[in-house]
Formats: C-alpha cells, structure tokens, sequence
C-alpha cells in the first residue's frame, strides 16, 4: 500500500528542517516540487575538454526525464581536468588524485542536501570512475549516465596521434603544417576520443557493472539517441527510487567480475587496474589486480578498436557496442547480476535479442561505410587476440606487482633482458628519446614518478615516442612507478610496487643493471648488476647494500592538494586513493 511505504530521505529530513524549504521556493521551486523525490543530477559539465563540454542538453534531458516520472532534479556540477591536455606538463600529476576530490565532492551534495537518489554524467578518463566511486560509497539509488564518443576525424586521425607527429616535428623529419593540419581535425566533435582509451574503457565499465542502461556506453555524441538515453535515465532512476534499488545491491563481487571480462574483451585501458579496486572496497567488495590477471587469462580480445586495432570506437558502437560483446561471451558472464533496469543482465540481453531495432539501427551506419559487423567486434571463434592481455608481473623489481599490456606490446618484447637507462624525471627520459640517445635494448627506468612522490602522472609522451620509433619498439622498453595513458602502446611496464618514494627496489636500480621482462613467467627483475648476470642471491646482497646509503627525497609537493596525497595515498595495487 502506498500510505505503508517509509517516508523518502528527503522527506524525513524536512521534518526537522524548515528552513530548507524556504531555501528552495527562492530558486522557483513549487510547493509540489518540495513533496517529490528529489535527484541530484550531478555531472561534470565544463570546458576542460571535448568530453564534458556538450553536457547541458543532457543534463536538460536527464532533468526532463526525472519531471515526467513525477519527481524533482536538483541539477550540480564538479568538473574535470583533461589528460590530454595536462599530459607532459606539471598539471599531469593532478589528474589521479582529481578522482577522488571529484568522488568527495559527489558525496557531498549526494548525502550533504536531501537527496533519494542521483544521475551522474560523465565519460572521460577520471570523470567515470569518479562517479562510480561516489556511486558505491553513498549508496543512493543511481544510475550513471555515459557521455558518449566523437566522431571520426578526417583520415581517422586521433589526437593521441599528436605526441608522435609533434617529435618527428622536433627533429625536422616532418612539416610543422602536417601536424597542424592534424590538430584542426582531430576532434570534430564533442565527445570521449575516438580509441579504447580509459575515457572509453570507463564508460564500458559503467555498463558492464549494471551501472548504466544496456547499450549507453559509448554512443556517438551528436546522434539524438544520446539524449533519448539521457531522457530514459532520468525517469527510470525515479522508478528506482521508488524500488528501492540501491547500488550495493547491484554492486556484487560478480558484477566486477564481469567488469573485468568486459575489459579484457575490448582490450581496454590499463587505468581500470587503479579504478575499479577502490571502487569495489566502496561496495564492500574485494577485488585486486591478480583478478585481472587470472581473468584477463581466460578471455580473448573481441573489440579490433583503436588505438592497437583499426576501427574508432565511433564504429564500436554501431556494431553493437557493450550488448554485442556480452552477446558473444554470454557463457562467460554472470547473468544473474541485478542491473539499475531492475532486471538481470541475462534478461536485460534476452530483451535485446527480442527488440528488432536494438542492432538494426545501429549497424545500418556501417552498411554506410562498408564495413562488416564481424570485422569490429570479432567473434569469439575468430578473436582478435587470444586473451585479454593485462598481466601483473611480480619479482625482486615489483614485490607489490607491476602491470603491462602485453595485447599492445610486439611479441618481441613479451621476454627482454637488458641493461638499464635510469631518469629520476619524465622530462629527462623524453629529452634522451627525443634526441635518439636511447639505444636498442635498453630498459629505461622511470621513478620517482608514484602517488606519493609526484601523483602518478602518465608518461604518455615517453610511451608515445617509443611506440612511434620502429626500432625501439621492438628492442626498448620503459619500466615505472608511473602509470600510462589508456592510448598505451609499446612495451611499457607501469604501476611498479612499491613507488621509489618508499623504498622500494625501483628506487635502487642504477645505469647498466640487467632488467628481465618476462610476461609469460609474470616477471620483472633484477637479474645483473653492472652488465654482468648474478645469481640471485647475489642481487639481494647487492641490494641491501644500496638500501642501507639510500636516502628517500623529499617529495616534490609540499603545498596544496598534492602535499596531501605524498602523505595519505594508497598503494598502487589498491587504486592509490586518499579514502
């Protein structure tokens, strides 16, 4: 019975705060609006990149959507930074630590003002997993709205390409007005970028999780269905208000498992491995790097996406996008997930397979471009890579792990011994790349470069440069306490535990010390010193010797934000969060 149902959050809270009201008719509320549910629709709206700036009308749809199933939209913003834009600058190391201020400040007009639940709006590279974060801590009925992709650029160029094309400029070896011709066609459209980077891995992610409605991941953001999505979220987060159906409930350890397959599926950005931890400790759920190892084992590569496949992701969409990659690993997958449609994905799918538009509509832009379904999302018996490709690599380098891509790395470089290039600075390694000082077999070593020590910033320039070097690609690799882009590729190892700053092995590695990698076996070590191989028991003696003169230097932050996260970050095994 309706007169048995308990008073919504809101409700109560006006019980004893009667000033609130007053607060809300003077923004033009109605004394009926005072009586609805009342949803925060939070997104992060702003100019920092092409991925958030064409919000309004999706915050205005949202907001529509919540009006028609009868309850009330209490629109807020906290915006992000672009990746892109800071990458290879100081702003870079504001980008991981931008989560969880993004997260916090979520929480706080969540639980802060009366609300029964909230659409969050978000699709980019810190904005998504921000959003999932506040999701599973404030356990509000939610649903998280994907901001969709852009459109290919002329020649499919895409802007990650800029980094390569602005070294060859560098070094005379191309016209300046190619690369400018490149930059003003790069991003035609608003839009997460046009490759499986973390903008677009997160979004996936979002609906993998049941977070998101089936096939919203993703979509390209000028086509009107983005904002038939925008419009359905709204109305049916009200009716999941009404349900009751929290997060927490949706959020089970299965549900990212499935995640993880997802991932693995379309060969997605390394970034998840520090995202989706934390955001699971959120929901009271334990998931840990080796879960992506073992399940990234097992799952074959379905998404021949850039930027290691040939397709925009544009064109991932069209062929079916997330529900066409579960429809192919449905065995896989746990259907009996909950999802915010308050069905479970394996009726969610069957709905799919049942509607005959869901596909027809979409796959009709390929017919326009003459590219066949099959050749984006591959079947499972013809994968694009056997396995998922995410190792985690531990030894006397990484005691805590280390992560490598090996789906985007050349097969030469799954197994490498060579000797090692060490730079305490990003910008000092780049430098030594850009001026070919770099030779082949080398294993550059980049510290000091940690959560703690200067907040993980990514070293896509250096990553990007290698990558674009037909040699070094194949001979070279890069090792850090760093992290990557989720446009990575080459053999780069990141994530390395403990960071330098703390102490550990990465921190004592000198010039022309032999360095394994050995992605089969899972291993990076130490295995000479000086050029020459020892056994390893020799190793550990020359190590602690260098242990007992190393001295830790002082973190370069010691003001601001920053000085906060050298202090109370997590590892990075464990998402290096401040909660």
């Amino acid at each position: 019975m309706e007169h048995d149902r308990p008073l919504l959050r809101s409700q109560r809270l006006r019980l004893v705060n009667h000033q609130g009201d007053a607060l809300r008719l003077g923004m033009n509320w109605t004394e009926e609006d005072l009586g609805k549910p009342q949803v925060l629709v939070d997104s992060a709206y702003g100019m920092g990149h092409p991925g958030t700036f064409h919000f309004r009308e999706l915050i205005e749809e949202v907001s529509n959507g919540v009006f028609e199933a009868g309850g009330k939209p209490g629109v807020f913003a906290v915006s992000d930074i672009c990746d892109g834009v800071v990458q290879a600058t100081d702003g870079m190391s504001y980008s991981l630590i931008s989560r969880d201020i993004m997260a916090a400040m979520i929480e706080i007009h969540a639980l802060g003002h009366p609300h029964d639940g909230m659409v969050l709006i978000s699709g980019n590279d810190k904005s998504v997993p921000a959003h999932l974060l506040a999701i599973a801590r404030c356990d509000l009925p939610a649903i998280h709205l994907p901001g969709g992709t852009q459109l290919n650029a002329p020649g499919y160029v895409t802007s990650n390409k800029m980094w390569e094309m602005g070294a060859a400029v560098e070094r005379g070896e191309l016209p300046r007005a190619e690369l400018e011709s490149a930059q003003r066609g790069a991003c035609p459209t608003c839009g997460a970028c046009q490759f499986m980077g973390s903008a677009s891995t997160g979004q996936v992610l979002a609906e993998a999780l049941g977070l998101a409605l089936p096939g919203s991941a993703l979509v390209p953001a000028p086509l009107t269905k983005l904002l038939r999505y925008a419009r359905a979220t709204g109305k049916q987060l009200v009716t999941m208000i009404h349900q009751n159906l929290t997060p927490r409930r949706i959020l089970t350890r299965e549900a990212f498992e499935n995640a993880i397959i997802l991932h693995a599926a379309v060969g997605g950005s390394t970034n998840a491995l520090l995202h989706l931890p934390p955001i699971a400790k959120e929901a009271g759920v334990e998931i840990t790097i080796d879960d992506f190892d073992r399940i990234h084992r097992r799952v074959p590569v379905l998404a021949n996406v850039k930027t290691t496949g040939r397709y925009p992701v544009e064109y991932f969409w069209y062929a079916g996008g997330v529900p066409a990659v579960m429809l192919e690993l449905r065995e896989m997958l746990h259907l009996g997930c909950l999802t915010v449609t308050g069905k479970t994905l394996g009726e969610n799918l069957e709905d799919i397979e049942r509607d005959p538009f869901f596909f027809t509509e979409r796959r009709g832009y390929l017919n326009n471009v003459k590219v066949a379904r099959d050749e984006i999302i591959r079947p499972r018996s013809d994968p694009f890579s056997a396995d998922g490709g995410v190792a985690v690599l531990y030894g006397n380098l990484a005691p805590g792990g280390a992560m490598i891509k090996t789906f985007s790395v050349p097969a030469e470089m799954h197994v490498h011994i060579g000797p090692a290039r060490v730079f305490d600075f990003e910008e000092e390694a780049v430098h030594a790349l850009v001026q070919r000082q770099i030779s082949p077999g080398d294993v550059l070593v980049i510290r000091y470069e940690g959560p703690r020590a200067n907040g993980m910033p990514e070293m896509y320039y250096a990553a990007a440069i290698l990558s674009a070097d037909r040699v070094l690609n194949t001979t070279t690799a890069i090792v850090t306490d760093g992290r990557y882009s989720g446009a990575m590729r080459g053999p780069c190892i990141g994530h390395v535990a403990p960071e330098a700053l703390e102490g550990g092995p990465i921190a004592l590695i000198e010039d022309d010390d032999l360095i394994e990698i050995n992605a089969p076996q899972r291993r990076l070590a130490i295995v000479g010193i000086k050029g020459e191989r020892r056994p390893p028991d020799e190793i550990e003696t020359v190590l602690a010797e260098r242990r007992g003169i190393w001295k830790a230097p002082q973190p370069r932050h010691s003001r601001g934000i920053l000085s906060l996260y050298s202090r109370v970050a997590g590892g990075t095994a464990e998402g290096a969060s401040i909660t």
